[in-house]
């Protein structure tokens, strides 16, 4: 292969490694590739990575596998490590911290490229100082770390607006004429639900109102059993906000047992803009984050650290945008408050 381009076996080498830190001619890369086409040439990605003790592996962590949430980011994060020879792998760690520490620690004993923690920091000391270990040690062997989420680590990030999100939500409602908005917010030991909730406290409070919050967990039931307190708690709210689509499911199945009607009777929004909002009955507005992108974003930033490019600030903040739809209407139009 390498005399069909007429270059040097290590130039070839290098021109087929997307990780690899030596520059090559765009013009030479072309011959090559051109030349391992003709031939049918396939590169042992297995070799390679135990010369070079990592890999061509991305693995991402989720908190769910099963959450639309998470699968958005592991599809564009596949689709850019596809196109760059890596392969991807995902780890579902369900919010344990155990499960995730052992999920690392599997990783860097195989020699991962790179982690992309597309979940959230949890609020632990003693998982905090576990994983700062075997992150450490990653990067000792040349893998690179990338944090799609909020977290303590100072590691490279790109993350959604979080905060700003939930104000543009909340602002939303607000300007709809909504005085009592409820906010369901996610799990106390994750910190994108503190950013989040953060966000619509202070869109709440630079009005004039009063937050009211109930605590909720991102899943499914956890939606459907903060709308059910809610309700029950006669707090007169006409307006929801939902940190997550998961428990945007459960809350709006509870709607229906309730016999409440979306917007008629209660305007009702939601973080995280996935494919079905634009399908379902009512329609949701929605906050959208671009999740296939951010995780784009992610592999592209751990290749560049591989390949010792990166130049991008610490973290990368993707803007947000709101999506209004049909489950959100004025004040006028909603009848009288849940109370």
């Amino acid at each position: 292969m390498a005399r069909l381009a007429d270059v040097s076996a290590s130039t070839a080498s290098r021109a087929l490694n997307p990780a690899h830190s030596h520059p090559v001619n765009p013009a030479t890369r072309k011959r090559v590739l051109e030349a391992t086409s003709k031939l049918n040439y396939q590169p042992n990605l297995m070799a390679r990575g135990l010369r070079s003790r990592r890999l061509p592996t991305i693995s991402v962590i989720v908190h769910d596998i099963t959450d639309a949430y998470f699968a958005e980011i592991v599809r564009g994060a596949a689709d850019e490590a596809n196109r760059n020879s890596f392969l991807t792998f995902v780890c579902s760690s369900r919010r344990d911290p155990a499960v995730e520490l052992r999920y690392v620690e599997m990783l860097r004993l195989s020699g991962v490229s790179a982690v992309l923690f597309a979940a959230g920091g949890l609020l632990d000391r003693a998982y905090q100082r576990a994983m700062k270990k075997q992150v450490e040690a990653i990067q000792e062997y040349g893998g690179s770390v990338v944090a799609l989420a909020p977290r303590v680590e100072r590691w490279p990030t790109e993350v959604c607006d979080n905060r700003g999100g939930a104000q543009l939500m909340t602002e939303h409602l607000l300007r709809l004429g909504h005085h009592r908005i409820a906010f369901i917010t996610g799990p106390p030991q994750v910190r994108t639900s503190h950013e989040r909730e953060a966000g619509y406290v202070l869109a709440m409070k630079a009005a004039g109102h009063d937050p009211l919050v109930a605590p909720g967990d991102f899943t499914e039931p956890g939606g459907e059993q903060a709308t059910a307190r809610l309700l029950d708690s006669r707090a007169g709210f006409t307006a929801l906000f939902i940190s997550n689509d998961t428990m945007a499911l459960g809350a709006l199945s509870e709607l229906r047992k309730r016999k409440v009607e979306v917007p008629r009777d209660l305007s009702l929004g939601v973080f995280g803009d996935i494919p079905a909002w634009g399908y379902t009955t009512p329609r949701l507005t929605a906050i959208r984050i671009g999740l296939a992108e951010i995780g784009v974003a992610g592999v592209r930033r751990a290749l560049a650290i591989l390949q010792g490019q990166d130049s991008s600030p610490r973290v990368r903040v993707h803007p947000v945008s709101l999506v209004e739809r049909d489950s959100t209407a004025p004040l006028r139009r909603t009848a009288a408050a849940l109370a």
